[in-house]
């Protein structure tokens, strides 16, 4: 078995000067991108839609403020489904309600609440060296039935007229909403995806309510889905997957997502000491739009998140949590030259962010612990991916 990247590149510098060698010759151009970009409302009806998206995708670009049309929304309105809750609008247009999908998901849905307290305190404390970190909503409260009957009208109740324990809609959790991408960012990714497409289904897809709330999701450790045969009529923008190759060909700045996916993962580790099992991160409005309306990098959905304990067990959980979950992260093991560069720059940040939080030497255990699980799923493909 060949020696973990980890372990041959025994210090930080070391770290940097392999990371800049290969940065030189392989790191798509971002010089485009040091300064915001402001378009204008004609430019959203006229520029190409691969310009629009290496521009907005960026971070570093803004479109003109218009009426706010997010603040219309019809309260009660679902905008998002998981395994364990459903996401409804309230009348507070910048407020959202988890609600569990059924009674059996009431405890993970206060363990998600609990979590999400926790990342929220993390962030809010962390380091000022740590200024790349994602966004986190705000969480409000979590919502459940009295003991004593308080006579509100809200409660769902039974045939007695007594509050109804049993509902899963008289529970839920209460947080922050990621406002979606905004409009032309989700007609300029189906076009740029199924270019080949009728403008026709293009349309279909575009005006199907369940893609009014657009969300993209960071795959940096996937790349090569062919989506040729993608029919854009079937295609769902509310959790749009956007994989590292297409990043590459679109010249987004993946440097920048690597280094707040790297330290926010950082902070859910030392910070919050929570293992980040089935995190999410993903590409959203931004919460101010002084400027205009931007776009910012978003983690969420904390309901399987557990704490660890800092032993073999605890490490095992980390390295579980690394690999079960979605490619976020850049990931070990793969033949691909480029995704070597990025699994390199991505260890290089979190050990930069641990070593900002824990004197521990569990961080360096897990990244050597997560490369050797690369190594064995290349010989010994998992089921997991």
């Amino acid at each position: 078995m060949p020696e973990p990247l980890s372990s041959q590149l025994s210090t930080m510098d070391d770290f940097l000067r392999h990371m800049q060698q290969n940065l030189r010759t392989k790191t798509p151009p971002q010089s485009e991108m040091s300064s915001i970009y402001k378009f204008t409302k004609g430019e959203c009806h006229t520029v190409d839609p691969h310009t629009l998206l290496c521009r907005m995708l960026s971070l570093e670009a803004v479109l003109p403020i218009s009426e706010d049309t997010r603040s219309q929304v019809a309260s009660n309105t679902q905008i998002g489904k998981g395994q364990c809750g459903t996401i409804y609008t309230l009348h507070n247009p910048n407020q959202v309600t988890k609600t569990p999908n059924s009674t059996k998901k009431i405890p993970e849905l206060q363990s998600d609440h609990i979590s999400h307290e926790a990342v929220c305190g993390a962030f809010e404390n962390a380091p000022e060296a740590l200024s790349s970190k994602a966004n986190v909503p705000k969480v409000h409260s979590f919502m459940s039935p009295p003991s004593d009957d308080d006579g509100l009208s809200y409660w769902i109740r039974g045939s007695d007229e007594q509050i109804d324990l049993a509902s899963n809609y008289n529970y839920g959790l209460l947080s922050e909403r990621i406002f979606p991408l905004r409009d032309p960012i989700p007609a300029a990714l189906v076009r740029v995806m199924c270019p080949s497409s009728p403008a026709a289904s293009i349309e279909i897809c575009l005006t199907k309510p369940t893609n009014n709330n657009c969300l993209v999701r960071l795959y940096l450790g996937r790349r090569g889905i062919d989506r040729t045969k993608t029919n854009p009529e079937d295609t769902s923008l509310r959790n749009f997957p956007l994989h590292i190759d297409e990043m590459e060909n679109l010249c987004l700045p993946i440097p920048t997502y690597i280094s707040t996916i790297a330290e926010s993962l950082a902070l859910m580790h030392w910070k919050a000491h929570l293992d980040a099992n089935d995190i999410e991160f993903v590409l959203g409005a931004s919460r101010t739009h002084n400027q205009g309306h931007g776009v910012s990098i978003w983690v969420l959905d904390f309901n399987q998140c557990r704490v660890f304990s800092h032993n073999q067990a605890g490490l095992k959980q980390l390295v579980d949590g690394f690999w079960w979950n979605d490619p976020y992260c850049p990931r070990p093991g793969t033949e691909h030259p480029q995704d070597r560069v990025w699994w390199t720059m991505f260890l290089s940040k979190y050990s930069d962010a641990s070593a900002l939080l824990t004197d521990s030497k569990m961080p360096r255990h897990f990244i050597q612990a997560v490369e050797e699980e690369g190594f064995r799923r290349r010989v010994r493909p998992s089921l997991f991916g």
